[in-house]
């Protein structure tokens, strides 16, 4: 079997197009092993990244089409979704780096849009239409080569890690909950041997767990820490609220969005220390069909007077100038003033 690289199909800056992009520095890959699928196959999912990402799954068979996921997926470790596909249904793969991890979100994606539901909560959905109106998160999905007796889909960085990916993995997750490193090689020198041995010190953790072991804990340590970081919003309505967030970042804004917080719930929807001192939000709230929420006569929205750009689907924005002009739409974000806290909290009242 011949082994194929493909590249994610995000849509570049310089074409002023929004998207859900990985890391630029990346440059991140995924990989189809290809050769014809026959009834009832099953995708395999590998991860060669130095991240843990969570993965959501999709065929389609003429007009009828499932989603499922989220799939977690080790560094290094291979796993399998889309157990009982129909013969002759194409399939459709999108993965982002878990919310574990404090950098930029690695993502992998394509052009095919489908319903995901939210981050870290199992989900199955049958179709891919209307996705909003039904309370759920349109993703963009890329094509999977079929052709294989057992379909792979590879997901990879520009460093190729391969094999390292486990070590590569436990650095990554050493640096995410504060422990110093260097580089990110996948070969673990002596700076990853120090910090190995300082985190099983300080969570008390005797014995020599093998690698796969220690990515667990490590994810399970990085998870806990993630949820005392960030911008979380509150929904303290029975509405199901839609959320968008804005940043500065490197001199420019970025709008991202939509987030979804169920009603009488909370999210996190910044996964990060608040470096900045501003932030930007807009959410409004809509009814069980989907349609805007009123209340007293009014819509229901929390917004300011800052226009950023959005879009009805989900999407990552550069920039808040001519949205009208690269086809995206605009909203009157409001602005916070975090100070030095490491996370913010706001309700939605």
């Amino acid at each position: 079997m011949l082994r194929h690289a493909a590249r994610t199909t995000s849509r570049p800056d310089t074409e002023n197009t929004a998207s859900y992009v990985s890391l630029a520095a990346l440059s991140a890959i995924f990989m189809v092993l290809t050769a014809a699928i026959p009834a009832q196959a099953k995708l395999r999912l590998c991860n060669e990244t130095s991240y843990v990402l969570t993965v959501a799954t999709a065929f389609q068979l003429g007009v009828a089409s499932k989603t499922e996921g989220w799939e977690t997926v080790l560094p290094g470790t291979c796993e399998t979704a889309l157990k009982n596909i129909p013969d002759g249904a194409g399939a459709f793969v999108h993965a982002v780096s878990h919310t574990a991890h404090s950098a930029d979100t690695l993502v992998f994606d394509g052009s095919e849009r489908f319903c995901v539901g939210p981050r870290g909560r199992r989900f199955t959905i049958e179709g891919r239409r209307e996705c909003r109106k039904r309370g759920h998160v349109s993703a963009d999905f890329a094509p999977v080569s079929m052709d294989a007796s057992r379909p792979t889909v590879t997901f990879t960085e520009d460093d190729n890690f391969g094999r390292l990916a486990v070590m590569a993995g436990i650095q990554r997750l050493l640096a995410d909950i504060g422990y110093e490193t260097g580089t990110v090689d996948g070969f673990g020198g002596v700076r990853t041997r120090e910090a190995i041995s300082a985190f099983k010190l300080r969570y008390q953790i005797r014995g020599n767990p093998n690698n796969s072991d220690l990515l667990e804990r490590l994810l399970e340590t990085a998870a806990t820490q993630s949820t005392d970081r960030g911008l979380v919003m509150c929904n303290k309505t029975d509405y199901l609220v839609w959320a968008a967030t804005g940043i500065v970042r490197e001199d420019s804004f970025e709008s991202r969005g939509w987030h979804r917080v169920a009603a009488n719930e909370c999210a996190q929807v910044i996964n990060r220390n608040l470096d900045d001192k501003y932030y930007f939000y807009y959410a409004e709230a809509v009814t069980e069909t989907g349609r805007q929420a009123v209340r007293a006569g009014r819509p229901v929205l929390w917004q300011g007077d800052f226009i950023m750009c959005t879009k009805s689907t989900r999407f990552v924005i550069n920039g808040r100038e001519t949205c009208s002009a690269r086809g995206l739409d605009e909203a009157n974000f409001r602005r916070i003033d975090t100070g030095n806290a490491r996370k913010w909290r706001i309700n939605l009242d």
